[in-house]
């Protein structure tokens, strides 16, 4: 389902417009500052003076923001961190994925953070459970139950299980196998009956088969799909927060160092 998707060109293309869309809205803080950003590019602003001064401090931290993806609302506390940028007291790479956690200059409550820490967790174990539940469907073979088996039948084999189990180390017959079934077995047995099924060569049943693979094939990519997402997202989030953790006590243990000194 999905290689057939990303050989289609004009996805691909429209998909990285839509996600430099999204990275560029991300970075700008919201679709309003980048309007305001495209306002001033066009030299179009206030009239009022106090407003074109306010909107001129505005833009001076939101420029800020941008350009080194470092959250705060200050324009002092934007000039402090600047300095210790310059000075080499802070590093840029403190900063990095930060900027959504809020200002860096207002330490995170630990009931937020343990919190915070939570979401992250559980955001992994959602991952983990659509991993685990994808795991649980057998790529290219339609699942039915019967009484305590489970069958799986592909177009060409066919496996059988006890009900739920895994069908490592199960045996796949295959539709030769099927044809020689000795006369001794029954026909009410769940080989013989499954069997029936893998040699049905009708043509609705054909289509019904090859409709249920491709759905299960389907359903199990998806899950692959959302594990990943869910996973990588679970990191990201546990990263983010950490370095802002970590930015946030440097800053303002610069911050108190440097009103000190003065």
């Amino acid at each position: 389902m999905f290689s057939d998707i990303f050989k289609n060109k004009d996805f691909i293309i429209y998909f990285i417009y839509g996600a430099v869309f999204i990275v560029i809205i991300n970075r700008a803080y919201g679709m309003s500052n980048l309007l305001r950003f495209v306002f001033r590019y066009l030299a179009i602003g206030y009239s009022d003076v106090r407003m074109k001064e306010l909107d001129d401090k505005w833009f001076d931290i939101q420029l800020f923001k941008i350009t080194n993806g470092i959250n705060t609302t200050n324009l002092n506390d934007a000039r402090l961190i600047q300095r210790g940028l310059n000075e080499g007291v802070l590093k840029p790479s403190w900063f990095l994925f930060t900027s959504s956690w809020g200002d860096i200059t207002i330490k995170m409550s630990k009931k937020k953070l343990i919190f915070s820490y939570l979401i992250g967790l559980v955001i992994f174990f959602m991952g983990n459970y659509a991993w685990i539940e994808q795991t649980k469907i057998v790529d290219g073979f339609v699942k039915v139950d019967y009484k305590e088996f489970s069958y799986y039948l592909s177009k060409e084999k066919l496996i059988i299980t006890s009900l739920n189990r895994s069908i490592d180390n199960a045996t796949v017959h295959s539709k030769e196998d099927c044809k020689n079934i000795p006369n001794s077995i029954a026909k009410d047995s769940m080989l013989s009956i499954a069997c029936t099924k893998l040699l049905d060569n009708r043509l609705s049943y054909i289509w019904w088969l090859e409709k249920e693979i491709q759905s299960v094939n389907n359903r199990k990519n998806t899950l692959k799909l959302i594990s990943y997402i869910y996973c990588i997202t679970s990191v990201l989030w546990v990263f983010s927060l950490y370095q802002f953790n970590r930015a946030s006590t440097h800053v303002i243990n610069y911050k108190l160092l440097i009103q000190n000194q003065n």
